[in-house]
């Protein structure tokens, strides 16, 4: 602020306040004459920071950030293992999967065959009337119609076949 106005805001940085109670000599002939002279300019230092204050906010800072990467470190270590742990997991998996495949595939391929051979032996019987009743289940009772009947026709074909 121009003009040295008492009311202004102090120079900014650190160079230090100086009052001087003369005020600037103007140009101006009416402006009242300058005071006596004091002996020494007045010197005001700039407030110092209180050093416990930033001190302790600093520490407090820096225990917070030690805090935070502690946990960061803890978090990562606990990711990795689980990420590890998941690994293994889903190689057993797998492993277990592929395990179980591979005998149920075996086991409907023996299955299969032996289904494929009783056929053979089927096609080859002389009464065709036997193979239609190891296709149809006659010991399963019917919910809505009485299929009796039927079932005692089934089984007097397959013992007693039809002569042509």
């Amino acid at each position: 602020m121009e003009g040295g106005d008492p009311f202004g805001a102090p120079p900014s940085d650190d160079a230090p306040i100086v009052l001087d109670p003369t005020p600037p000599e103007s140009e101006d002939p009416i402006v009242m004459p300058p005071p006596a002279p004091i002996d020494d300019p007045v010197v005001v230092d700039p407030p110092i920071p209180h050093e416990d204050d930033t001190s302790a906010m600093a520490t407090w800072n820096a225990e917070w950030m030690e805090k935070l990467s502690a946990r960061k470190n803890k978090e990562n270590e606990a990711k990795a293992k689980a990420i590890e742990q998941a690994g293994k997991d889903l190689e057993q998996f797998v492993a277990e999967r592929d395990a179980s495949r591979e005998s149920k595939m075996s086991k409907n391929r023996s299955e299969e065959q032996v289904k494929l051979e009783a056929l053979e032996a089927d096609l080859e019987s002389d009464n065709p009337w036997e193979r239609v009743v190891k296709l149809v289940d006659l010991q399963q009772e019917g919910e809505g119609s009485d299929v009796s009947r039927m079932r005692s026709i089934l089984i007097q074909l397959k013992n007693e076949p039809i002569k042509a």
